[in-house]
Parts: C-alpha cells; structure tokens; sequence
C-alpha cells in the first residue's frame, strides 16, 4: 500500500477548515486529531512537537535579472573562508527552539527520536541518492516546517561525529537566517545563478557542528535554476565532500511553490509536516502525490499531543 493510499485510509475525518476552533470546541479537534497521530508512527509515536507563535517573514529581497552564463563551474565548501556566526541563544529560546547545555525537555526529545530514524537512514542508504540531503516540508504555510527544520538540524549538531548544513531552500520567504541571528542578502541563489563561491555565502555557527546557507537573491526563475544542472552539482559537492555531513533544506509548502517538488525529487530523505488538528486530508493527499512517495520517510506531527503534553493552538501564521 502507498503511502498516500495509507493516508486516505487514515485521515477520513480530519477536519478540513482551517481555521482555529473556540475554546468551548477544542476537545472536538483533540479527538479529530488523534486519526493524524495514527499516521504519525515512523519516527515516534507521538512526537508531541511544540510550536510557538510570533515569528515574523523577512521581506523578500530585490530580484536579481537573469543574465547569461559561462560554463558552470562546481562550488565546494571551504571550512577556513566561511564566514562565523555566533547564535543569539536567547533568542532562539523565545521562539522555543532547542539550545546547547539546555535541560531535557520534551522537544528536545522528540527531535532526538526523530533524527536517530533520519541518522539511521544515512547508514542505511536505500537509494542511489545521497541519504544526508534531507528535506522538510508541508503542505500549506504555517504548518510549522521551518520551526521544525531548525530544530532538527540543530539537534543533530549536537551529535558527537556528524556536521550539518542548514540550507533555506524556502527561496520566495526565506525566515531561517531571521531566526538564527542573521543578516544574509546573498545564499544559494546566488551561487546557482552568480556563480558566487559557496564560502563566501556560508555561515558558521557556534552551535555544534552547524552552518547555514541562506536562500538569496530572489529571483524570478528560482524553479528552473533549482532544477538547473548546477543545482546537481551543488548537491552532489555538498554531500559527498565531507562524509560527516547531513544536509537539512527547509523548503517551501508543497502546495504553494513549484520549487518545492523540484528539491523533492532531488533528496534522499523528506520529512512531511503535518498540524495536529488543521492539515486537511485533501491537501496531504495532494501534496503527497506530487512527489515521490518513496522519498518521503514519515509524517512528523507538529502542535499535537505528546508525553506529558497538551494540545497547542498557535503558529507563525
């Protein structure tokens, strides 16, 4: 059975409207969210991840024409030349993110049940494409992908033997350099489409073993220049240079920009973030169709209900 014929049989009743629902009438989506936590078995049973609300978008930067271009050449990573960020760690425990030297906390657990499948799928590769190039996603906005993708990467930071590039790959609203600390106007559009040196638009942190590119220059041909030959080899450079590396892309919903399926179709592993209570049936079923179910690892349930946790209704809107 696929996984999205597996979705159809579990989802019958997700409640389709997306708005949120009174306090007198929360019980009733508890039990309605229950069916999507069914769903929700590859990682955890509960994943019981959290989500607060109030982070702003960064405007969008000023487009870059498109000119033309001489031959391609492949852009590698250069530890000694990127440029260091020193993350505002109270910043990031407002926004309810998982910091270094914190204590145990739910979230943090749940992300660390979440990366051993992901850690164990790179070990075990199943497919000819690299399994470090990681992609979260969603399928409509303000299902929490970005908060998760974060914390994901961050987690996995903190493993004793394993580096981690946070890519935002959510080109047409970029928010991951905002929530790290940082100023960023050029990433990796630039580097696809200026042919900009990868060191010189990398950043990194002094959490673990992390470093962020961000998404770039907007530009008017995003899609077609993350489908673009040096695209491939960008990814090929970036995830097999150093065989300590996970890559995490944050990407855009599934539903709302055509880049998404494009990385889609490029990654090892992507995880699907599912809102607990608010992601309807159909447009899981047709996000999930627009990709290559195999690629697709999990359903991480995101504002539900985990271990000594309530539900909780918020977002980033």
């Amino acid at each position: 059975m696929s996984i999205v014929e597996r979705v159809a049989e579990l989802l019958g009743s997700v409640p389709q409207a997306p708005q949120r629902p009174p306090a007198h009438r929360q019980q009733e989506v508890f039990r309605d969210s229950a069916i999507i936590e069914r769903v929700v078995n590859v990682f955890t049973e509960h994943s019981g991840i959290i989500e607060p609300a109030g982070l702003p978008r960064q405007p969008p930067a000023a487009v870059y024409p498109a000119q033309d271009k001489a031959e391609p050449r492949p852009a590698t990573p250069d530890r000694k030349t990127a440029q260091s960020l020193r993350i505002n760690l109270d910043k990031l425990r407002q926004y309810g993110m998982i910091t270094p030297g914190a204590k145990r906390t739910p979230i943090a657990e749940s992300f660390r049940r979440i990366k051993r499948h992901i850690l164990t799928n790179v070990a075990n590769p199943r497919s000819a494409t690299p399994a470090n190039l990681v992609m979260v996603t969603s399928a409509l906005p303000g299902e929490g992908k970005t908060f998760c993708a974060v914390n994901l990467a961050i987690s996995i930071a903190l493993e004793i033997d394993v580096t981690v590039l946070l890519v935002d790959a959510d080109v047409a609203k970029p928010s991951v350099p905002q929530m790290m600390g940082v100023t960023a106007e050029q990433g990796l559009l630039d580097v696809l489409d200026r042919r900009i040196e990868l060191a010189d638009v990398l950043w990194h942190t002094d959490i673990g073993k992390l470093a962020l590119l961000p998404a770039g220059t907007a530009h008017d041909q995003s899609t077609e220049l993350l489908a673009s030959d040096v695209m491939r080899t960008l990814l090929r450079e970036i995830a097999e240079r150093y065989h300590d590396r996970i890559v995490i892309f944050d990407s855009p919903p599934l539903l709302v920009a055509s880049e998404a399926a494009v990385l889609a179709n490029q990654m090892g592993q992507v995880v699907m973030v599912v809102e607990a209570g608010k992601t309807p049936e159909a447009a899981l079923k047709t996000a999930l169709s627009r990709i290559d179910a195999d690629n697709v690892i999990g359903l991480l349930l995101n504002k539900g209900k985990g271990p000594e946790q309530k539900y909780h209704y918020g977002g980033y809107g």
